[in-house]
């Protein structure tokens, strides 16, 4: 069954915000077996939107759309929609006394201008919105299922959540729909696809997907069936095909972040880690930090940006320094290890290398870092020369970095 998304606002086409809206509702479709076959995002042009919403209508049987349901005059998605489906636009009350109700709880009088946020159009099923004002609406055009969200991404995941998946879900009742992510780091697209070759056809029933990101490439496995005992095994074999096939490079499964799967083994093995950061500017706490618990282990971080730093705060050498350079393998490797013997913890991870835009050379271009790690065995460091803008080379500092550590804890015996 095939769905299309719209994403609504004009701020989207110039740049201003980026479409995380598209993103999550792609994976929340997939994870129940639903295909998107098409993205569109239109500005908040009635015209514009109205040929969007047409063609969606004869060519998906589900169609998501976010945005445009505020009350300043460019949300126009409601007008639309009434226009486009032949649906007069009705104040409903009751949402209108919910959203009274919302601007009395933060102490303050509801403005006129929201009022047109409680217009409906007539025949149209109301999705409550716990995060917000703006109702969702749901209605039905021919063979397609229109589901139409808020452009605030809090509010049309909780409705997504809510509303859209479980009423999806159910209209595909007797149909199984299985899915398995398998994750992966330190290895391309197309070397994780070379090493899976031959494995789609050992299940033709099942979908083989590739998604590179910053943390690495997920391998996607989907499939959907009335028999469900035939699709859990059917993906258990090829789960654990992908595994075998892709050895190391694999550290979690569906929503597993590598901050979580170092954590778990930091725990497992009662260590300690910290962090001693240039690149990456706190990101690599940052993300430690970001698991719930991770107190018992993370000790804490410097960020040391400049050499002087270094020096001060880690111990550098001022001839490491000077013969190397602060983008450096013995840099990276000192800078681990004065973490280490500062913060007193087991481990240590550095990161140091030339983020871009500016700053690159022939021996030392944009995008080489190099991240160190200190144990009580020495220190060692990696090499790495990253690809993308700015930010782009810091996320897989942090990932990789993380990655770095997991791979150590996996060698070591327990």
């Amino acid at each position: 069954m095939s769905a299309e998304i719209i994403t609504i606002g004009t701020e989207l086409l110039h740049g201003l915000v980026r479409d995380t809206n598209a993103e999550r509702i792609v994976e929340l479709l997939a994870g129940i077996g639903i295909e998107v076959h098409y993205k569109t995002s239109v500005g908040d042009d009635s015209a514009r939107m109205a040929d969007a919403f047409r063609a969606a209508a004869h060519r998906a049987r589900y169609v998501v759309t976010t945005g445009g349901l505020g009350a300043t005059p460019d949300d126009v998605t409601r007008k639309t929609i009434a226009t486009v489906f032949r649906r007069r636009l009705v104040l409903d009350e009751t949402v209108l006394d919910r959203m009274r109700a919302r601007f009395r709880e933060r102490g303050v009088e509801m403005p006129a201008m929201n009022e047109s946020q409680a217009l409906i159009p007539k025949g149209t099923k109301i999705i409550e919105n716990l995060r917000g004002l703006a109702p969702g609406l749901h209605f039905t055009y021919q063979e397609a299922n229109f589901f139409v969200l808020p452009g605030v991404p809090a509010e049309a995941e909780a409705m997504m959540d809510q509303y859209v998946v479980p009423f999806l879900r159910a209209s595909r009742a007797g149909s199984q729909v299985g899915r398995r992510i398998v994750r992966t780091i330190g290895i391309s697209e197309s070397a994780l696809a070379e090493r899976l070759q031959g494995i789609e056809s050992e299940e033709p029933a099942i979908k083989v997907g590739y998604l590179p990101h910053a943390s690495g490439v997920d391998v996607t496995l989907a499939a959907a069936s009335p028999d469900r005992a035939w699709l859990t095994g059917a993906l258990d074999r090829l789960e654990l095909r992908v595994r075998e096939a892709a050895g190391e490079a694999v550290y979690g499964e569906e929503g597993e972040t590598l901050a979580q799967v170092l954590g778990r083994l930091l725990l497992a093995r009662k260590l300690t880690i910290a962090a001693a950061e240039s690149i990456t500017g706190g990101g690599l706490g940052a993300a430690i930090t970001s698991v719930p618990g991770s107190s018992r282990y993370f000790l804490g971080g410097v960020v040391a940006y400049s050499n002087r730093a270094k020096q001060e705060l880690l111990g550098v050498r001022t001839a490491t320094l000077e013969r190397h350079g602060a983008v450096s393998a013995p840099a990276a490797e000192e800078m681990a290890a004065g973490a280490r013997e500062r913060f007193g913890c087991d481990l240590a991870l550095s990161t140091t290398g030339v983020a871009g835009p500016n700053g690159g050379s022939d021996e030392k271009p944009v995008g080489l870092v190099y991240l160190g790690i200190a144990s009580r065995d020495g220190s060692e460091s990696a090499r790495f020369i990253f690809s993308g803008v700015r930010a782009e080379v810091s996320a897989r500092s942090v990932s990789y970095a993380l990655d770095l550590a997991r791979r150590h804890l996996l060698r070591q015996p327990v």
